[in-house]
């Protein structure tokens, strides 16, 4: 039994019409509000650095609620990576910084982010060796408060290698 022509091509056009209408009736503010907002904001450039001393050239970064941030991340050091290697990591607020630190000491393929505990990174970077550099675009929380960043980097956070953005 062949196929009528004539009915696939109705089921073909009513599947069509489903597809294109069903977004019918949502008004244009229906569109997630992280959306809207990142069109009205300037984005945040920052830069950012690591070095041989473990630390970050800023400790303190400021973005407005859902502000789209470009950062650009460099390890100025000259250090083998194996043993300095450094990263910028965002951690999403209530987090046990010590305990993520913890975790993160035998994932070195993952960039020292342990599987269990990654639920509780905003954005991060890879680990970078002397004179790598990435950029990270990601968008500002929309709950104002103060977010911790942090190097994964064994021993990094702990010799003080962390800083917070706080968003308002």
């Amino acid at each position: 039994m062949k196929p009528n022509p004539r009915i696939l091509l109705s089921l073909g056009i009513a599947l069509l019409g489903v597809l294109v209408f069903s977004g019918c009736g949502k008004s244009p503010d229906a569109a997630p509000p992280e959306e809207k907002a990142k069109s009205n904001l300037p984005v945040k450039e920052i830069e950012v650095t690591g070095d041989d001393q473990m630390k970050f050239n800023i400790t303190k970064i400021e973005a407005q609620p859902r502000q789209r941030v470009t950062l650009i991340f460099k390890n100025v050091g000259t250090m083998p990576k194996e043993s300095m290697g450094h990263n910028f990591v965002l951690l999403k607020p209530g987090t046990d910084v010590a305990a993520f630190i913890e975790a993160g000491f035998a994932s070195a393929s993952t960039d020292y982010v342990a599987e269990e505990v990654k639920n509780q990174v905003i954005a991060k970077t890879k680990i970078l060796g002397p004179g790598e550099s990435v950029t990270l675009n990601f968008t500002a929380p929309s709950e104002p408060g103060t977010y911790t960043y942090v190097c994964t980097f064994p021993g990094h956070q702990a010799a003080g290698m962390q800083g917070i953005l706080v968003v308002q």
